[in-house]
Formats: structure tokens, sequence, C-alpha cells
């Protein structure tokens, strides 16, 4: 997802985004309190600040847009748009950046390890079904989680595709495992939620990287 997507997604793509000033969260706060001791120390790395805020408003539909664990299980075969991202901002900033957002959609394939295929700016990870970090800037990592849309005729899916993206807002501070640490215990959350955290393959602490 782009930069272009993430603004997007704190304005146009959403239904109702009053001005009024979130309540700042902690790390663990953010992302339905998915974040472990690891993975919040990673976000207050990332930006370099101790207090976050989620996305404000209502979606089109009138669900709030702070991210839950049950309304990204139940949108994960929604197009983009209208899926439930944790999208997480610097308490006080003013810019309309997010930090990080965070995305998880249904997928029928997985991308598999090539590291031949790599850049040098890429790093691979030993989780998952396919796990990378593009320098300090995004991740991404498929899992095995089978789920079934909802309408007709019904989508069955083997895979679940999680992506943390940026718009610019990251600490010079920020690592590539960082990225993954924060991804990796999302992922973990939602995995739990939607019953397939054994064939997940989500480690509880991210291992060190191969670099490509």
């Amino acid at each position: 997802m782009s930069a272009t997507v993430l603004i997007c997604a704190v304005s146009a793509c959403s239904g109702d985004n009053d001005s009024a000033e979130e309540p700042s969260l902690t790390a663990s706060q953010v992302c339905d309190s998915t974040l472990d001791s690891s993975a919040s120390t990673a976000l207050q790395r990332v930006g370099n600040v101790a207090k976050f805020t989620e996305l404000p408003g209502t979606n089109d539909s009138g669900e709030p847009n702070t991210f839950s664990l049950k309304r990204s299980a139940s949108t994960i075969h929604e197009d983009q748009t209208q899926r439930n991202q944790c999208v997480v901002f610097k308490a006080g900033d003013k810019t309309g950046h997010p930090l990080i957002a965070v995305d998880f959609s249904a997928e029928k394939y997985a991308t598999t390890p090539d590291p031949s295929a790599e850049d040098d700016d890429s790093a691979l990870y030993s989780m998952g079904v396919y796990a990378k970090s593009n320098g300090n800037s995004s991740a991404i990592l498929y899992f095995k989680c089978p789920t079934q849309g909802t309408e007709e005729p019904k989508n069955s899916t083997p895979y679940i595709k999680a992506s943390l993206t940026s718009a610019g807002q990251l600490s010079i501070k920020t690592t590539g495992r960082d990225l993954m640490a924060i991804l990796n215990a999302v992922s973990r959350g939602l995995a739990k939620q939607l019953g397939c955290t054994s064939e997940a393959a989500l480690p509880a602490q991210v291992p060190e990287a191969k670099v490509g």
C-alpha cells in the first residue's frame, strides 16, 4: 500500500473523521492491544515517541475506524478501502500522515522465499510462509490461515497477507526488524482471532534476518 493510499485512508476514504482530539495511547494499547513488549519497544523506536493515536471517526458503515481484531477478521475478504486497518499516528502530530498502517487481506496464493531475487535493501525472516522487510520503510508477511468470504459464491482462501507501510514519519532509528516485530505481533493477534495460530507459524520473537 502506497503513501497515497495511506493518506486516502486518513481523509476521503473514511466516512466520518471528526476533528476532535483523539485520546493518546501507549504502544501496548494500539492495534487492539496486540503489541507485546518487544513490539511495543519497536513502535516507540519507530516513532521516537511514547504516545500514539489511531485513525479517528467512522467508516461508511458507521463503524469506528480504530482497529479491532474482530472487525479485521470480518473484513479480510473485502477490498482495501473496506478493510479494517490499524492506522497509527504519533500523538499530537498534525501532518495527517500515519506513522504506520497495518493491513490484512485474504489471499489464494502466497509469495515464497527466493533469496536470489531479493535486493540489497531487503531482509527475509524464517517465519510464516514468507516474511520480508524492505529497508526500514515497509514489511510484508504471508501466513497460513484458511478463511471464507461471506458473499456468494463463498470465496475460500488458504493464506493471509499482512503488510506494514508508512507515510514518511519513521524515525532514523527504525530498522526492518522493528517493523517486522510490530507486524508479527498484530498478525499473531489476528491468527488467534481466526483460530489458525498453530498453522500460521508466527513465533513469539522475530528471528534474525537473512539479508538479501
